[in-house]
């Protein structure tokens, strides 16, 4: 068995100086704003290397395989730039 002291000293080292709180609320508005911008900008390379514009949700006429590729680049940036974001919060707040 543990000891109850031994979770209290993880749970204390696990949360820090308090900056927690404030990470949870400034990372997840900067990820979202950066997956606006990198959306944009996956956009305008698709319209440029493709010669026509990303697939929409509601464009029915678009091939599936296209819809399903752009889908994936698509959610692949988000996960990317959202881990990428939160890790940089989490060192500057850290600091």
């Amino acid at each position: 068995m543990s000891d109850p002291s031994d979770a209290n000293e993880a749970a204390a080292q696990t949360s820090g100086s308090g900056k927690a709180p404030m990470a949870a609320l400034v990372a997840p508005a900067l990820a979202f704003g950066a997956n606006i911008v990198a959306g944009k900008a996956l956009a305008s390379a698709h319209r440029a290397i493709v010669g026509r514009d990303a697939p929409s949700t509601k464009d029915t006429q678009a091939p599936l395989g296209s819809v399903i590729a752009w889908a994936a680049v698509s959610a692949a940036a988000a996960a990317v730039i959202q881990v990428a974001v939160f890790r940089a919060v989490a060192r500057v707040l850290d600091e």
